[in-house]
């Protein structure tokens, strides 16, 4: 980790990276959790300092992807020292961030689908946390539906695209996920008060999701 951590003290500009490894703040897994706030602040720092000195658009564009590639690798290393409930955390907030959706609704959905066990599979063959089907996969590109990232990652860009397809609205969002957009479309359903046109599976899917994403 403090290997890794070199490069990012060049840019930065860190006095010492042993500034980083005296962090006493520390996780229950034992790992720093305050560490990358503080390279984070730094970087940025830095960034704006030469953004002042630097006017050729494409250095600062070189510094800034050189910034986020070293950050992207400590942040590979660090997530193996994850357990299963600290990676599940981690790549919500990530693949939410990344694709713009609430993290609470990704966590919501998993509670629902999975009860956050990324190893189940059900009778329709729908697989891992986000219970995705096997054309699901195969349309997101996803090699392995039972890793965590990967199956995370792929369904929160799939709510996304019913999110957007719905301009937005969530329940209709859920409706799809769950019941099938061309199902919605073959009975008439445009609202969610046509929910109950829907399997009563997805009648039951929707209110329950909802639940949780109003309480996380």
């Amino acid at each position: 980790m403090i290997d890794k951590l070199q490069g990012l003290n060049n840019i930065a500009g860190l006095s010492s990276i042993e500034s980083l490894s005296e962090c006493k703040c520390s996780s229950n897994n034992g790992t720093t959790s305050n560490m990358f706030s503080m390279v984070l602040e730094n970087l940025f720092k830095a960034m704006k300092e030469q953004n002042q000195k630097v006017g050729n658009q494409s250095e600062n564009t070189a510094l800034f992807n050189n910034v986020l590639g070293n950050f992207n690798n400590i942040i590979s290393v660090n997530n193996e020292n994850l357990n299963k409930d600290e990676k599940i955390a981690a790549t919500i907030d990530k693949s939410a961030t990344k694709y713009g959706v609430d993290p609470s609704l990704i966590r919501a959905i998993i509670k629902v689908e999975s009860n956050f066990d990324p190893n189940v599979v059900s009778s329709a063959g729908a697989m891992g946390l986000m219970q995705l089907m096997p054309e699901n996969c195969i349309a997101l590109g996803i090699v392995d539906p039972l890793n965590i990232e990967q199956n995370i990652d792929g369904g929160v860009r799939h709510i996304k695209e019913y999110i957007d397809r719905y301009n937005g609205d969530i329940e209709m969002a859920l409706m799809a996920y769950n019941g099938g957009p061309t199902r919605m479309m073959n009975r008439g359903v445009i609202s969610i008060n046509d929910i109950y046109k829907m399997p009563e599976e997805t009648q039951n899917y929707v209110p329950k999701v909802m639940k949780y994403y109003r309480g996380l």
